[in-house]
């Protein structure tokens, strides 16, 4: 019971910071053509919160990933740590000095939010507590390799769509040809991997599939 209460507090708690610190979409990509990307930090809060980012290379986003070290200066960014006050944004710049080649790459990006000031709050036996709410929001930056290969093989019978390509690939199943991208299952691909679907399968007729990048 005494565990139960202390998750549901820290649930609300959670709940009620996960909303301070915005950093948009949780996945981002490095072009191949390009060797520099922003991502725009912004301090949702009442109050100042400083700001760290910190950067660990991965073989493939997942439940069983492996944590890489990239080479010295592959991936840099800047700033490190910085301080925003209420309603300002901040962009965190990464370049990637890494090798030319045709493998993708992964990197899983944290962003810490904490605050500049401590607060304390009285509980119900009069004792003081410190209360510092860090948030911590982790996104995936995906740097495309720098010769990409976007290709794909469909089974139409088995009903699987294979990555025969390089990089990763968004695939909506649309409905019909008039068919709103909002209306469309979506489902994200990376180099080698096989969707099996049974909305894949086409025994008559036509069916449209739209693998994008």
């Amino acid at each position: 019971m005494i565990k139960q209460y202390l998750l549901l507090i820290a649930l609300i708690v959670i709940s009620r910071y996960a909303a301070a610190i915005n950093v948009g979409n949780l996945t981002f990509s490095l072009p191949a053509e390009k060797t520099l990307i922003a991502k725009r930090v912004l301090n949702n809060n009442q109050e100042a919160r400083l700001y760290q980012v910190n950067v660990t290379g991965i073989d493939r986003p997942g439940d069983k990933e492996v944590q890489i070290r990239p080479a010295d200066g592959e991936l840099l960014f800047t700033p490190r740590q910085w301080v925003l006050q209420p309603g300002q944004t901040e962009l965190a710049k990464f370049y990637y000095h890494g090798p030319q080649d045709g493998r993708e790459r992964y990197y899983r990006v944290m962003f810490r939010e904490i605050p500049v000031s401590a607060r304390a709050k009285q509980n119900s036996r009069g004792d003081m507590m410190r209360m510092d709410p860090v948030v911590t929001i982790e996104t995936i930056l995906v740097v495309r390799p720098r010769t990409v290969h976007f290709d794909w093989r469909w089974d139409k019978q088995r009903g699987t769509l294979q990555n025969v390509g390089n990089t990763y690939f968004k695939l909506l199943l649309k409905p019909g040809c008039d068919s709103t991208d909002e209306e469309s299952p979506a489902f994200y691909l990376r180099p080698g991997e096989t969707l099996r679907n049974s909305a894949l399968r086409v025994t008559n007729g036509a069916k449209l599939i739209h693998p994008s990048g």
